[in-house]
């Protein structure tokens, strides 16, 4: 080979080497990206898995103390059975004063 063909070819490889270590570091930097976005994409699953696991609690905490329309029924009976109970206890007490006061 002549020194031409010598520099020629040194300067081609020198080429190749910079092409490669560009496309490198390219692909380092596609790959940094792809590991940060994974991290966040982590992270907002663990967040999204934690509000599903705080609302999961609150339905059970309220299926727990719901309060359904035949409780409020039977509760509608028991305060009006009460009310007449009172009713007629102050129906009687009112005419055993009446009779008292009469004599």
């Amino acid at each position: 080979m002549t020194e031409d063909g010598a520099f020629t070819l040194e300067l081609a490889i020198s080429e190749l080497r910079r092409g490669i270590d560009v496309r490198l570091a390219t692909q380092e930097g596609q790959l940094a990206l792809l590991c940060q976005r994974d991290e966040s994409h982590e992270r907002r699953a663990d967040e999204q898995a934690r509000l599903i696991e705080d609302i999961d609690a609150r339905l059970s905490a309220a299926e727990r103390e719901q309060v359904t329309r035949a409780h409020l029924d039977n509760r509608f009976r028991h305060t009006i059975a009460l009310l007449s109970l009172l009713a007629a206890t102050a129906s009687v007490a009112a005419g055993i004063l009446i009779a008292l006061l009469g004599r």
